[in-house]
């Protein structure tokens, strides 16, 4: 077995494989498939600032996907805030739900989709059970404020509610997969560096919640004001699956006494964990046509339409790692399932990802768009039977548009004689785009002269950088700032202190009430002569790191070769770490990582490491050794977390077959930016094989 040397630093938690798609769909062995998709724009009870446009636009996407996974159109129910739909109100929704309660058989398989407001209220004194005493509670379009007389928000729906009807479905043997695109606490501002996003939650006091003990601790705890854990024990320890309070998750997985093993299968996801709040914004992001969608919803479908078959422990990995290349880093979505392992829709089997298309004259429409990875400019190849060999295409076009589930190509002077009128279609060559979209926020401080000039260094920059792009600012990956003597590079989800965005006097407070503590990473102002030159080499560094995590996404891999599991030492105590997590780690915690060649082939691996400050460091293997892992060999190390670089850390597995010359990765090592990160409060990637990354957070 070999084994590394212990690092200096470490960071989060998250594995998403590449898979290798080799079969046809398999469909539910079994039963019948039912879904039920709940989406609440509207609340006429509710101020104006608070209606929202993503949960219609998240059943269309949701029903599309479900339809190219095996659901009859007949077989989808949906309750939306839009004309031509039965009204998602309580007591619809709660009819809905009974209704295919009475209609489960064994075997059958139901999809619970909830897109819309959230909050938490006191749990009823009389049957609390809940370990916060808060209970979670979505709202339907018809939901109101705090009523004191039935003692909840009028027509709210209770977790426990939605509990009790998956709990009837699962008696008779039925599987429930429920989604919550909703959160249910978590203060924020709208952020001057994304104009384009709404929150899906509802503060406690527009809806007249009492603001009892428990409520005022939470909301504190949201801003940053208080530590949840001392790090001291496994049941203070930050990370799901040890965590004492998993909101809705922990209603729907509440023992009720039926623990028959004919029982179905439950699966639960969530949009943010119960202290985080959850997003809508324009997505996909640089598309003309883009449209308000929940960021959990796009980015599941945008996984499961990307992917033939996955485990739900594989999608959970694969969303967590699709979160680290979007604009919103600052929410954790929760998985839970009776079994992880199992297949998503209850699948057997790998399928082959293909899509329906017909002609129309010399245009080629295709049912598939950018939920699964077809853009302008992607190749796909076309065949006129479903089973038939890759080697069987009947020829290969490039797209000229797509939208998000469907798109066309034009066939242009391709003899289509005795083409069948359905045809099949399977991506062959993505069109990946691994630029960096930049734009200057302009902080108060900064005035007219120093704007200006700033704004024409970035756009020299741009323009000489082809991975460099300018772009608007609700479209923009990093916001560069200056204040304070300093240069400063923002995430998208982060926001300017205060004192330095450009608001009016009269927002100023509630900005200092609720702006979270952040991590803005800066640099000293350099001389006017190297200034460019400074920035556009920062802004390199930081395009590098942010396209290698972009390419696992984007770019087809290999089938996991590599099996991989994770401990964690603390305070003399080991425990495995669930790997469809993003934990917390404190200093002195040790990490115990391994990993085996599963394969029946060589592989050679590489390990690289990306800091919070866009260092690549590449940990294995080191100069001159030799990386190649012959099948059934292991490799294990270990490593001890420090506070050096606080804040959000990668690690990268590469796995590529071992033929020829060893390869590595170390020609994408850089030093990391020479950077302070302050806490304010209120190369190439490669061609080909596998890429899995793991993250975490490190915290003081």
């Amino acid at each position: 077995m070999k084994k590394l040397g212990t690092p200096k630093r470490l960071a989060t938690l998250l594995l998403s494989s590449g898979l290798a798609i080799t079969s046809m769909f398999s469909a539910h062995a079994l039963g019948a498939k039912h879904a039920l998709l709940i989406g609440v724009s509207d609340y006429p009870h509710l101020p104006q600032n608070l209606q929202l446009d993503g949960p219609t636009h998240d059943a269309e996407i949701v029903s599309a996907v479900l339809r190219q996974r095996g659901f009859s159109k007949d077989s989808i129910q949906q309750l939306l805030t839009q004309e031509g739909y039965t009204s998602p109100t309580r007591q619809n929704i709660l009819n809905a739900l009974e209704a295919l309660a009475n209609k489960a058989q064994p075997d059958d398989f139901f999809y619970l989709h909830f897109a819309g407001h959230g909050s938490r209220q006191p749990a009823s004194q009389t049957s609390n059970d809940e370990a916060d005493g808060l209970d979670e509670i979505f709202l339907p379009t018809d939901a109101k404020r705090w009523s004191s007389y039935i003692g909840s928000v009028e027509n709210a729906i209770l977790d426990d509610e939605i509990a009790l009807y998956v709990d009837k479905i699962r008696d008779k043997g039925a599987d429930v997969w429920v989604i919550f695109d909703s959160c249910h606490s978590g203060t924020m501002t709208r952020g001057a560096a994304m104009p384009e996003i709404r929150y899906r939650r509802v503060d406690s006091n527009v809806l007249g919640i009492p603001e009892t003990s428990i409520i005022k601790q939470l909301e504190a705890r949201n801003r940053g004001n208080s530590e949840a854990t001392d790090g001291g024990s496994f049941q203070q320890w930050d990370l799901p699956g040890y965590q004492q309070d998993l909101g809705l998750q922990q209603a729907l997985f509440k023992s009720r006494g039926n623990t028959s093993e004919q029982r179905g299968q439950l699966i639960a996801f969530s949009a943010a964990q119960s202290t985080q709040t959850t997003p809508e914004m324009k997505l996909p992001r640089g598309d003309a046509n883009r449209r308000f969608h929940g960021l959990f919803t796009y980015t599941l479908m945008d996984v499961l339409g990307s992917n033939a078959n996955l485990s739900y422990q594989q999608l959970a990995q694969q969303v967590l790692a699709r979160y680290q290349t979007t604009p919103w880093r600052n929410s954790t979505p929760l998985f839970s399932a009776s079994d992880m392992s199992s297949t998503v829709f209850g699948g057997e089997g790998r399928g082959v990802q293909q899509f329906n298309a017909r002609m129309d004259g010399r245009t080629l429409n295709i049912q598939g768009g950018s939920l699964a990875m077809l853009t302008a400019g992607s190749e796909v190849a076309i065949f006129a039977d479903a089973l038939a060999k890759d080697e069987e295409a009947l020829t290969t076009v490039t797209l000229n548009q797509a939208g998000t589930v469907t798109s066309t190509a034009k066939l242009g002077t391709i003899d289509t004689q005795g083409w069948p009128k359905t045809l099949y279609a399977r991506l062959v060559k993505p069109a990946v785009d691994f630029s960096l979209n930049v734009t200057l926020l302009p902080s108060k401080s900064l005035d007219q002269a120093q704007q200006q000039k700033l704004a024409g260094t970035l756009e020299k920059i741009t323009k000489q950088e082809a991975q460099l792009t300018l772009s608007a600012i609700d479209e923009a990956d990093i916001l560069v700032s200056q204040f304070d003597g300093q240069l400063w590079f923002l995430q998208a989800d982060q926001t300017l202190p205060c004192d330095q965005q450009r608001i009016e006097a009269a927002t100023l407070q509630t900005c200092l009430d609720t702006r979270q503590p952040q991590r803005l990473l800066n640099m000293p102002l350099p001389q006017p002569s190297k200034a460019q030159k400074v920035l556009k080499n920062s802004l390199l560094k930081i395009a590098n790191a942010e396209r290698l995590l972009e390419s696992n996404q984007r770019l087809p891999g290999t089938q996991q070769q590599l099996d991989v599991s994770f401990q964690i030492q603390r305070g003399g105590e080991t425990r495995d770490l669930p790997l469809n997590t993003q934990p917390t780690l404190k200093e002195n915690d040790q990490i115990l990582f391994r990993l085996e060649n599963t394969s029946r082939q060589r592989q050679d691996v590489s390990i690289l490491f990306i800091d919070s400050q866009y260092g690549i460091t590449q940990l294995y293997p080191s100069s001159g050794q030799p990386n190649r892992l012959q099948p059934g060999e292991k490799l294990s190390f270990e490593w001890h977390v420090n506070v050096e670089t606080v804040g959000t850390e990668h690690l990268l597995l590469s796995s590529q077959p071992g033929t020829g010359v060893s390869s590595d990765l170390s020609q994408l090592e850089q030093p990391p930016l020479h950077v302070s990160t302050r806490g304010l409060g209120g190369g190439k990637p490669p061609a080909s094989g596998g890429l899995e990354i793991y993250s975490w957070q490190v915290s003081q």
